[in-house]
């Protein structure tokens, strides 16, 4: 079992500035995942291994162009300012 136990400089924060009150300004990302990952070995269950951010852009940037080959993404030359001259304002669904 992981020992989650904070320090009490880590709970209360800087004595002469500040009390966090128990609850961090903003939550550790890195050791979140960290703690989840130790929480899922644990309990038995499969460890996902992340990928790295470089690899996720690429897939990501690749479904895109997919999707663009395909039609299913609307693509143009226009600039927006061409684009609000041709229709200043969006389409409605409304009769009017």
């Amino acid at each position: 079992m992981a020992h989650h136990h904070k320090s009490n400089k880590r709970v209360e924060g800087d004595p002469d500035r500040d009390h966090g009150r128990g609850l961090p300004r903003r939550p550790d990302d890195a050791e979140l995942e960290e703690r989840a990952q130790e929480d899922r070995r644990d309990a038995g269950l499969p460890v996902r291994e992340q990928e790295s951010p470089e690899r996720i852009y690429e897939q990501e940037t690749a479904e895109i162009d997919r999707q663009v080959e395909r039609g299913e993404v609307e693509t143009g030359d226009l600039t927006r300012r061409q684009r609000e001259q041709e229709a200043p304002f969006p389409p409605t669904r409304y009769d009017g």
